[in-house]
């Protein structure tokens, strides 16, 4: 099966059209009608787009930022009328320290003195001297690409979940067929009984002959019912794989054969790509890198000019800082406005100063919770280190037992295949009966049912041993090839 084909072609089947048949359906059509018709695998392609999208939003909105506003708009009306505005542009570039540029000022058009007053103009630029925000900036786009590789997939999982509902189902109509071949076994079994009986001279009316003709009854019936079961089921299958039927036999329907497939190992993947590994590993590492993110201390600087600073009746050169010891919840923020171009020089200073008394108190605890998660960050890693060993076991123990199984009924097969053929030429010279012969057709049948479920298993098999992995090199693979078909078209 070509199944990344079809993995990668979800958005061209999802038009997947009806179409009508009379005879037995390939296995890779009805694959990909109920891919194309999977509800589950639209809602994971869907929000796979969107995540995309979001990351597109978060680019543009922790990239440049420009910003420009009108600020406040007062009218005054009357005999002193006027109209005051406070406008403002700022310009942002986080990229660069968080280097944050405004121009801001207050506007006064007075109709008395048919004037225009300019106060409060200021320039200003601030920029992070000591802080985590290039590292917390970083984290959030690591993030934002996992989130993005998660949809991704979670949409390839989606694909091989609904690929394994799809042969478990059609697993169990075959399981159906067969208990119908089981039963007419012994309808036929129950039919040599009721000849040979005839054949000792039982009359129809002897307990024995009477016992022997309802057996035969109930398994006729017994035959219809779950043949009526397997005609619903099977209907009910082929509108999940988009396809309209008009069979009475679901036989007719059915594909007459699966493809063999080689079995995957479960050695042929990393223990450091088995999902619960990869998981544990990546939340250790994200989570090492936001506590060494956390940085101890902040430090922030700014400067400026404003014109006709209301402060100090001048223009000032504007100095400021913010400072911050995080454990300790101290936080100081000093500034200084200089008068320039002014007979006097009277500057401007402040100073606040604050602190968090709790932060004292809880910074010792913090540091014991970040101890525990580290504890657990490392426990878990090594409790899915545990669980790949347990999967590994059983996979391979399942594995043996599918092979087991596969030569077993393959023998079985070989030999019934045989024996029917042997007892055809018999019941053509009379020496067995139809019952006979008929049995030898039930066993023969059977075990090519069983043969047909055991390949399925081997298909359920693979995707079950291929779910427990991480796969993202198929991403890497498919891409190439689309980019290959791309080229040629």
């Amino acid at each position: 099966m070509k199944r990344k084909r079809l993995f990668f072609g979800l958005l061209i089947s999802l038009a997947f059209g009806i179409s009508r048949t009379f005879a037995a359906e390939s296995l890779e059509k009805l694959l990909s009608g109920y891919l194309s018709n999977d509800m589950q695998l639209r809602e994971l392609s869907i929000e796979m787009k969107r995540t995309l999208l979001e990351n597109e939003i978060s680019g543009i909105q922790n990239g440049f930022s420009f910003k420009i506003s009108t600020g406040t708009i007062t009218f005054v009306l009357g005999s002193d009328a006027y109209v005051k505005f406070t406008p403002s542009l700022s310009l942002a570039l986080p990229e660069t320290r968080n280097l944050n540029i405004s121009l801001s000022s207050s506007i006064l058009f007075d109709s008395l003195d048919s004037t225009d007053t300019f106060s409060n103009t200021s320039l200003k630029a601030s920029i992070d001297i000591i802080s985590n925000s290039a590292k917390e900036r970083e984290i959030e786009k690591i993030k934002t690409q996992r989130k993005i590789l998660e949809a991704k997939r979670n949409l390839q999982n989606g694909f091989l979940n609904a690929e394994t509902e799809f042969y478990k189902t059609l697993q169990s109509l075959y399981q159906m067929q067969a208990k119908i071949v089981t039963l007419e076994k012994n309808l036929y079994d129950d039919k040599l009984t009721l000849e040979q009986l005839t054949a000792q001279g039982y009359r129809s009316n002897s307990t024995k002959y009477r016992t022997a003709s309802m057996n035969v009854k109930s398994d006729e019936n017994d035959i219809k019912i779950q043949t009526r079961e397997l005609n619903r089921e099977t209907h009910i299958f082929a509108a999940k794989c988009g396809v309209e039927t008009d069979f009475e036999n679901p036989a007719d329907f059915l594909p007459a054969d699966i493809p063999e497939v080689s079995p995957v190992s479960i050695r042929d993947f990393s223990s450091d790509n088995y999902v619960k590994t990869e998981s544990a590993k990546w939340t250790q590492y994200i989570n090492s890198l936001e506590r060494e993110a956390d940085s101890a201390i902040t430090l922030k600087g700014n400067a400026g000019f404003t014109f006709n600073n209301e402060r100090t009746s001048s223009h000032t050169v504007d100095l400021g800082s913010d400072f911050t010891w995080n454990n300790t919840g101290l936080t100081v923020s000093a500034g200084a406005n200089l008068p320039v171009g002014s007979d006097s020089f009277t500057p401007v200073f402040t100073l606040g100063i604050s602190v968090d008394p709790n932060a004292f108190r809880t910074v010792d605890l913090n540091n014991q919770i970040r101890d525990l998660e580290i504890e657990k960050e490392n426990n878990d890693i090594t409790n899915a280190q545990t669980a790949f060993r347990t999967a590994v076991v059983a996979q391979r123990t399942e594995l043996s037992n599918l092979q087991w199984e596969k030569s077993t009924y393959a023998e079985s097969l070989d030999m019934y295949t045989t024996l029917e053929a042997d007892m055809a030429k018999y019941y053509k010279q009379g020496y067995v009966t139809q019952s006979e012969y008929k049995s030898s057709q039930v066993n023969k049948e059977n075990y090519r049912i069983k043969c047909i479920i055991n390949r399925i298993d081997f298909l359920i098999y693979n995707n079950s041993t291929k779910a427990l992995f991480v796969r993202d090199d198929e991403f890497i693979s498919n891409e190439k090839t689309g980019e290959a078909q791309d080229e040629k078209k």
